[in-house]
Formats: C-alpha cells, sequence, structure tokens
C-alpha cells in the first residue's frame, strides 16, 4: 500500500493503529472498510484474510539492497551477477553483479510514516502531495 504517482488521489489513514497510504480512495475502502471481520452489519470472518506478507517494502525495511535481491533468489549459478540487468548486453564484464548495488538500504515508506510525529508526517504528506514532479525533499 504504496503512495499512487496520482499524487492528489493518496488517502492517508490510521488503520489497525498503523498508519497507511493508500493509492486511492477504492484501495482505501477496500483495507479501512471491506476487508474486516464485520461488513454491512453481517460477519464476514474470510473476507479480507490474505496469505503471505502484507507489505514487501516493510519486510525488507533496513536491509541492503544486495541482501534483498540475494533472499529473493535473483543472481544467478555463479553467485554475484543479478538475473535482472538494466541492460540487454550480456557482456559478462558488463553485467550488474551484487557489488553494483550493495551499499544501498531499502527503507519502507510505510515504516518511515509511522515513526514520524504528527506534525512529521502532516509536513511530509503536504510537501508529498505538492510536488508532481516525485522527489520529496528529505
Amino acid at each position: 500500500m504504496v503512495p499512487c504517482l496520482i499524487r492528489e488521489d493518496m488517502v492517508v489513514d490510521k488503520v489497525d493503529d498503523q498508519w497507511r497510504t493508500y493509492c486511492s480512495e477504492t484501495f482505501h475502502w477496500t483495507d479501512a472498510v471491506a476487508f474486516r471481520d464485520h461488513y454491512d452489519g453481517r460477519d464476514t470472518p474470510n473476507m479480507g484474510r490474505l496469505t503471505g506478507f502484507r507489505e514487501w517494502e516493510t519486510l525488507h525495511h533496513g536491509k541492503d539492497l544486495a541482501d534483498i535481491i540475494t533472499d529473493l533468489g535473483y543472481v544467478r549459478d555463479d553467485g554475484k551477477t543479478l538475473i535482472p540487468q538494466p541492460h540487454l548486453n550480456l557482456d559478462p564484464k558488463k553485467m550488474w553483479t551484487l557489488d553494483d548495488v550493495r551499499g544501498n538500504v531499502f527503507n519502507s515508506p510505510n515504516v518511515l510514516l509511522n515513526e514520524m510525529s504528527d506534525a512529521e508526517r502532516d509536513a511530509h504528506i503536504a510537501a508529498y502531495r505538492a510536488n508532481p514532479n516525485g522527489a520529496v525533499p528529505a
């Protein structure tokens, strides 16, 4: 549940004691209203039962990108070359390896949002919505 490219459609709400972002009102409604134990006066215990991990980015918060890629199994048999490549040049000398991505720590926007004070979160969301180019000032 990550904010979307259409920033004015983003919804931020506290659901299950956790601040969450949604790409639209529809996704917010689905999580906050429909996928509950009760909906429209009826018991719906299986409605929102999901399997696996809820938020990929939260699962990998604080990890080095090289370690995430390794954990997901996206490394070739040589143990260092990435399966996904940023180009189509298959020259082994030009292919990206774990060393090319190591040192980039991935942080979950959901975890960071929940670590902020109310004032910091409000300022962050306002800056995010106000900047249509995509970058949010630190």
